[in-house]
């Protein structure tokens, strides 16, 4: 789906202040492309799937549609594309290791059935790529949205309190902690150990993956088999390693307690940490790897703004470009240490103790399209005043025009953000 009108206007009312200088006319038309001008030939093609060509961008991603021996499924980004790739690649492991072993066989048989009823198939993926998505466009609204959406919240309780209490009603908190957990914690420990396996992350999307998994633990209680079976994909590593082993080694209940126990010292009210616990896009593994950041930020003021932001994502694909830029930030505060947290933007901002100031973003392709520059107004509009600097760090790559016009706008501009934090050299602690 393209974007509403909704959307697109604040983008445009924006836009007036957003590129001093640089007509409309001027915007960067983001090229279809072949999937290799993006891809290693490794992620192009291979066993059992296909990059469908042309690759299509929005200003800030590429999108990916990979067709595929158990379905079609598209991809935002080269990040989430890997794990499509490393979950078809999981998937041709356990077809093939079924039709080895008799006590399988039944498990490849149900991998074949849900392929034609559970696959996702892409019948009109232009259309699905025709501007940035509806999350992202909440991701990068700026301070006005996230204001407005709050006092819209607080109306919006004021009118659905219990009479008399100001407290949430307990309908209002006892919904949603129902909903998060009949889709989350019903893991077994045997369904832990394939993913584990499998190096898999449990909460993956891939219905067809999940019921794969859920055949082989029911089989894994009560049939002993012996499988030669090799983990896909290159490793988790940092940040994702220590998140999936938590959620590998630890009952989904048990974590949950000690998310709890960890919230209640990071500095929100317990409404706050009531709805963190139980916002649905923010599954146990993104949950653990946000409580996890926040230890990595101890000693930084307004940590907990990134768990305020972390819960008013919309979409998964904001959860996820959400956890990537924090990503970014957290390898950034291992080599020059962050000061503060920079309140009413989306993107994780920091702020270092001589007050400049650093925008996260885990984009692949960064275009100077209209809906940039209007989120970048957004971003502008939001920081603090009398900034000596700013910096934008990307973990893809800028347009020429867009460099061009961000640098014109006072940004310091990184691009192929891991590599270049990696090559800083480590800074003395910042004073607080």
């Amino acid at each position: 789906m393209g974007l509403s009108t909704a959307l697109l206007l604040p983008a445009f009312t924006l836009l007036a202040g957003a590129a001093d200088g640089v007509a409309a006319a001027e915007f960067d038309t983001p090229p279809d492309e072949s999937p290799g001008a993006s891809l290693t030939p490794a992620q192009v093609s291979g066993k059992n799937f296909k990059v469908r060509d042309p690759v299509h961008s929005d200003g800030l991603m590429h999108r990916y549609v990979v067709e595929s021996r158990f379905g079609e499924f598209e991809a935002y980004g080269r990040d989430e594309l890997e794990l499509r790739l490393r979950e078809i690649a999981a998937l041709t492991v356990i077809s093939e290791t079924s039709r080895s072993e008799v006590a399988l066989k039944a498990v490849s048989r149900g991998i074949e059935e849900d392929v034609k009823s559970l696959a996702s198939v892409v019948k009109d993926p232009v259309g699905t790529v025709l501007g940035i998505p509806r999350g992202i466009g909440h991701l990068l609204g700026g301070y006005r949205a996230r204001a407005g959406e709050l006092v819209g919240k607080v109306k919006e309780s004021a009118s659905n309190d219990a009479p008399g209490t100001g407290e949430p009603s307990a309908d209002q908190v006892i919904r949603p902690a129902s909903n998060y957990v009949l889709r989350y914690m019903g893991l077994s420990e045997a369904e832990r150990r394939w993913y584990a396996k499998l190096d898999i992350d449990p909460y993956t999307k891939n219905e067809v993956l999940r019921h794969a998994v859920r055949r082989l633990a029911k089989l894994d209680s009560g049939v002993s088999f012996g499988m030669k079976f090799v983990p896909v994909g290159v490793p988790y590593a940092g940040e994702a390693r220590r998140a999936l082993d938590a959620i590998y080694k630890e009952h989904p209940a048990v974590l949950r307690k000690k998310r709890r126990e960890a919230l209640a010292n990071f500095g929100l009210t317990p409404a706050e940490a009531e709805r963190f616990e139980n916002t649905l896009q923010l599954d146990p593994t993104r949950q653990e790897a946000l409580v996890n950041a926040m230890g990595a930020l101890e000693r930084v003021e307004g940590r907990e703004e990134l768990l305020r932001t972390a819960m008013s994502v919309t979409s998964e694909v904001e959860a996820e470009v959400f956890l990537r830029s924090t990503r970014l930030l957290l390898r950034m505060h291992a080599r020059r240490p962050v000061a503060r947290l920079v309140a009413g933007i989306r993107l994780p901002c920091a702020q270092y103790a001589d007050r400049r100031v650093a925008v996260f973003g885990a984009f692949d392709a960064v275009s100077w399209t209209a809906e940039v520059a209007g989120y970048e107004g957004a971003i502008l509009e939001a920081l603090p005043p009398d900034i000596p600097a700013r910096e934008l760090w990307i973990s893809g790559t800028i347009s020429p025009r867009a460099r061009a016009v961000l640098e014109q706008r006072g940004w310091e501009v990184h691009t192929q953000a891991l590599d270049a934090i990696e090559a800083l050299q480590v800074s003395v602690p910042a004073l607080r």
